[in-house]
């Protein structure tokens, strides 16, 4: 019985006899077997690391199956090759687009997002226009959404950049679902503020996608701006010329995109400054909640003082419930003495604690009560000098 081995990636081809793109899958990534001019899209679950052989067929390092290849957030790189004429024979790119997809729904991992890690290698020879790029860890809908802008846009493959220009107007929507995925959970949380309690947790999780969000954007806005740059140069060393008008719609279309992206990134700042808005405003209810139950303390405190104080004096030795009056003793004048002094005492020393920029601590009490010392002891000093002058004259 012949086992049916499952196709390793999908892949959008154009016909060359029906002259439509059309959608298939392959079960073998050598160049040779593939169509002349297509989209290969790999899942991340059949890419794994150190696969170089994939990168080596098109003419791309392969440092991207490393490690480092796969964790960073992105790059753009390029390899171009000569024939005996010094004229361009062929010509390979390789760049990488992360986008952060939020979910309002739980996946069946227990995430509410999902990374896209996206990595796309191509090559394009003159001879031919043969143009072929490799697409990992893209989002399933992308060959179908592809399929629809080419559908609608003629290609031209004389052009290395001209298969690219729909893929990175794609990874432009990618980024607007993830920016406005975060925007409207932010939204929600600033319609219930008046009404319910602030989640931390779930704030706190958000302001996390959206530094994500940011970063990614950031990085980018960087790969897209040396796509633009390479594409200038490129176009210089064709072959066959590009007409001007079809140079210069490329170039716009990238740098388009790059303006969309930039936008992004804008709405993402924007998004995390709300954020932050709310968490600040969050915190700032609490503490005005345990402003009002420090003064209900307080009041309460001030309540029982007066007879908490009054029993108190009434409780000391210097008084005697006898059978006919209340007896005070002779000696109360002690009580008064003590008290009133080592109260004022504490009063300054706290008023003056209160006015300086170091914090209370044991420290502090002591270096002031030894300045305390210190100022008493001039003065005496000072006195003695003047009762001494006064006794020699």
């Amino acid at each position: 019985m012949t086992t049916v081995l499952p196709p390793v990636a999908k892949i959008l081809y154009f016909d060359e006899s029906s002259e439509l793109w059309e959608i298939g899958d392959v079960y073998d990534l050598s160049i040779a077997s593939l169509p002349k001019c297509c989209y290969i899209f790999l899942p991340k679950e059949n890419y794994r690391e150190g696969q170089g052989g994939i990168f080596r067929q098109f003419n791309a390092p392969a440092l991207l199956a490393s490690k480092m290849g796969i964790e960073i957030n992105g790059f753009f790189g390029s390899r171009l090759s000569h024939n005996e004429d010094e004229r361009l024979k062929s010509y390979s790119t390789w760049y990488r687009c992360l986008v952060k997809m939020i979910y309002p729904y739980k996946l069946p991992d227990g995430k509410d997002y999902k990374w896209y890690e996206m990595t796309f290698v191509s090559r394009w020879e003159a001879l031919g226009s043969r143009q072929q790029i490799l697409c990992i860890d893209t989002p399933e809908e992308l060959p179908s959404t592809l399929l629809t802008i080419l559908e609608n846009t003629a290609v031209n493959f004389d052009d290395p950049f001209a298969m690219h220009i729909p893929l990175l107007q794609e990874i432009v929507r990618l980024n607007d679902k993830s920016v406005w995925a975060i925007r409207d959970p932010i939204r929600e949380v600033e319609k219930r503020r008046p009404t319910a309690g602030p989640d931390f947790e779930a704030m706190h999780e958000i302001s996390r996608h959206s530094i994500h969000v940011s970063e990614v954007l950031a990085v980018s806005i960087q790969t897209f701006g040396k796509i633009l740059e390479q594409l200038q140069k490129i176009h210089a060393k064709l072959p066959v010329a590009l007409s001007l008008d079809a140079h210069e719609q490329a170039h716009e279309d990238v740098d388009f995109q790059i303006q969309m992206l930039k936008s992004l990134k804008e709405r993402s700042i924007s998004n995390y400054s709300r954020l932050t808005s709310e968490i600040t405003v969050a915190y700032n209810r609490i503490a005005q909640q345990d402003n009002r139950v420090m003064k209900s303390i307080g009041l309460l405190t001030m309540t029982f003082l007066p007879a908490t104080f009054i029993s108190a004096i009434f409780s000391t030795t210097f008084f005697e419930f006898g059978e006919e009056k209340l007896q005070a003793s002779k000696q109360i004048w002690i009580y008064w003495v003590v008290t009133i002094p080592s109260t004022l005492l504490i009063v300054v020393i706290w008023r003056s604690l209160l006015n300086k920029n170091p914090p209370v601590t044991w420290r502090t009490l002591w270096s002031h009560l030894r300045l305390f010392e210190w100022e008493q002891v001039k003065k005496r000093v000072a006195t003695e000098r003047q009762d001494t002058e006064k006794s020699v004259v």
